[in-house]
């Protein structure tokens, strides 16, 4: 859970220096046993049947490249045009898996009080917004949300997402940007790249 990542002591030392953070949406900040991930497959499933691409596929394309809109428009299956209606129609899910969380809005308070801190998902900013708000962490004072509507529709396993979110957030140093992530693949990408990270949650929903 995020937040016994940030309060346990040996967290401590990851704020030093610390300018920036960013805290990734689904499966991170919050966590429900991957409730709303399984809607937000299944809705991807149904949408890219439509386009001749078996929800097996869909998942696939999702482990191979982050998202699995990254790997519709790798293989062409999609366009920028076609990838906003994606992420439109996918998004209209059940979020009732998401409940109020007092204790995580606690620890958010005090987290946002350490450096300016933003939502970086490799999602749609709406989607983001709208978990955020079952959470009961909205009206926290986030800088913003980084969707891959920002990130050029590239995930997290692409180097160019952590430069756009860096300029958004006007860093520098990679060094003293902060990123929390439930995925290995995206925390081993924001590593390389330099920046500082902490893996929540102990499983990963693909290993």
């Amino acid at each position: 859970h995020l937040c016994a990542q940030m309060l346990q002591p040996a967290a401590q030392p990851r704020f030093r220096g610390i300018t920036h953070i960013f805290i990734d949406c689904d499966d991170c900040l919050y966590q429900n046993g991957w409730a709303t991930a399984r809607r937000i497959t299944q809705s991807i499933g149904a949408y890219t049947a439509t386009l001749g691409v078996s929800k097996d596929r869909a998942y696939q394309l999702y482990k191979e490249h982050g998202t699995c809109l990254k790997g519709l428009l790798v293989e062409r299956i999609l366009d920028e045009a076609g990838a906003e209606e994606f992420l439109t129609e996918v998004h209209k899910i059940d979020y009732s898996e998401i409940e109020p969380d007092a204790r995580l809005r606690e620890v958010l308070s005090a987290v946002l009080g350490v450096a300016p801190c933003w939502v970086f998902t490799a999602s749609a900013s709406e989607h983001a917004a709208r978990c955020m708000a079952k959470l009961g962490v909205g009206g926290l004072p986030w800088q913003g949300i980084i969707d891959t509507r920002a990130c050029s529709l590239e995930s997290k396993h692409a180097r160019s997402s952590f430069e756009a979110a860096m300029r958004i957030a006007g860093a520098t140093d990679p060094a003293a940007c902060l990123f929390c992530d439930d995925s290995v693949k995206n925390i081993q990408a924001a590593s390389a790249f330099g920046w500082r990270t902490v893996l929540v949650g102990r499983t990963d929903r693909d290993t």
